[in-house]
């Protein structure tokens, strides 16, 4: 939703979400969920096929999908599609899978495309137990390879209020050398799949999240 604040400020907006695995079936077909939802959560009128070039309907890794799925990843095309999105709009905003660490083919990581494009980017983690050990690992190895942090986002993701999700912004606080931008909290309907309000979900965002690093 970082996207539609963006648009809410006059900005021409993109997005992008170069692999997407674990496709949902519909009684016709296997859709990309995530992009979709993304492309509507956005505004953006781009093509689906520039947005989200690789889809595989295994729920692994892309290079992992890639091999059981025969296709071979051919990374020309995502920088393609990549620099035409950020050719035509002020910003673009592109969406990982995994972490930093997933590779997309042999011996290339989701780190290694943010070197590539150098791109700054947003930790975005879960709000609970496991989240300090995994947040300030990423932080540390983005850190290390020179890629830029705007901040971290936590997501409440399960709903839960206990003593770790309480507890864990604050001690992220501590050892980050970069800003908690806020926690993003639970709702039902995000559960449920349904798509939701532009409006009300950018209404969240500014009510939760402080979006002025990323969208200026």
């Amino acid at each position: 939703m970082a996207a539609y604040c963006a648009i809410k400020k006059g900005l021409d907006v993109g997005v992008m979400k170069p692999f997407e695995s674990g496709l949902s079936r519909t009684e016709k077909d296997l859709l990309p969920w995530d992009a979709i939802r993304l492309r509507e959560a956005s505004g953006s009128q781009d093509d689906l096929a520039v947005i989200n070039p690789y889809t595989f309907e295994a729920p692994l890794a892309p290079e992992a999908a890639a091999e059981r799925e025969h296709v071979r990843i051919d990374l020309g095309i995502v920088d393609r599609m990549y620099n035409h999105l950020l050719k035509n709009h002020d910003i673009l905003f592109i969406e990982g899978a995994g972490g930093v660490l997933v590779p997309i083919t042999k011996d290339f990581f989701f780190l290694d495309l943010m070197k590539r494009w150098n791109v700054p980017t947003i930790i975005v983690s879960r709000l609970g137990l496991g989240t300090i050990n995994h947040t300030l690992l990423t932080r540390r190895i983005l850190k290390q390879e020179g890629v830029p942090v705007a901040g971290v986002i936590l997501n409440n993701n399960d709903g839960r209020h206990d003593l770790a999700t309480k507890t864990n912004p604050d001690i992220l606080a501590r050892y980050l050398d970069v800003p908690i931008l806020g926690v993003f909290p639970y709702h039902d309907i995000f559960a449920k799949g349904a798509p939701t309000e532009r409006e009300w979900l950018a209404e969240l965002v500014a009510q939760h999240l402080n979006m002025a690093p990323i969208t200026g």
